[in-house]
């Protein structure tokens, strides 16, 4: 059997411990709406407590599905005492070769190319204080995404949980139109979901998906 590219994203919950709420019941719906919408192959493992997998057939997504986890934890921040508590992740994601796709849900006892990638890369992440890293095995590829990925950083850092929640539903669900999205997010106005997607900078981000799903070594043989 041919190897095919897979993504595998690995990552952790950025101070678990101070969290209140159950955050494994959100990475599990953030994970059935990224199956739902984006990928239907799509498996994701929760493990060691703050620790998560995820394996995806469709590479070329793998920054989309990084800024769905981000925007989808973000979206559910509780607010205490006025100041927003927000939830955030470090995520790496690693692209390969691998012989076959998973069978079952316990990533734990995978391996192959772009787990190793994934895994080597946060680990450097935790040491360095990043919370993205793409790696790809591609040098030009890589250098590239080590370039862009700091201001995807900034960008995401500043989303607010409203800002949050209609990036989420954007990029999950990317014919829906402002005006049922504002239907969904309790009733508000095209206008003010206009605000919300402005205020994130999501037409900067929405430009930068789409130069990295042109991308053409996804599906190469490198």
């Amino acid at each position: 059997m041919k190897a095919q590219v897979y993504a595998v994203i690995t990552g952790d919950v950025i101070s678990s411990s101070t969290i209140i709420g159950n955050y494994h019941d959100v990475l599990r719906q953030i994970g059935h709406d990224i199956k739902a919408h984006i990928d239907h192959r799509f498996i994701m493992d929760i493990y060691r407590g703050d620790s998560f997998q995820m394996i995806s057939a469709c590479p070329e997504k793998g920054l989309l599905m990084m800024l769905i986890i981000k925007a989808g934890l973000r979206s559910y921040s509780n607010e205490k005492g006025g100041l927003e508590e927000q939830w955030d992740a470090r995520i790496a994601l690693g692209i390969g070769k691998m012989d076959k796709y998973p069978r079952k849900h316990t990533l734990g006892e995978v391996s192959g190319e772009p787990f190793l990638r994934s895994g080597h890369a946060l680990d450097q992440m935790k040491g360095e204080g990043d919370q993205l890293k793409i790696v790809t095995g591609d040098n030009r590829n890589d250098q590239e995404f080590e370039a862009v990925t700091p201001l995807i950083e900034a960008i995401t850092s500043r989303w607010t949980t409203a800002q949050s929640e209609a990036v989420y539903l954007s990029l999950l669900r990317q014919s829906i139109t402002q005006f049922e999205m504002g239907q969904e997010l309790g009733g508000i106005s095209q206008r003010a979901v206009g605000k919300r997607l402005e205020a994130a900078d999501f037409v900067s981000l929405k430009k930068y998906l789409n130069r990295f799903e042109s991308i053409n070594t996804w599906n190469s043989t490198q």
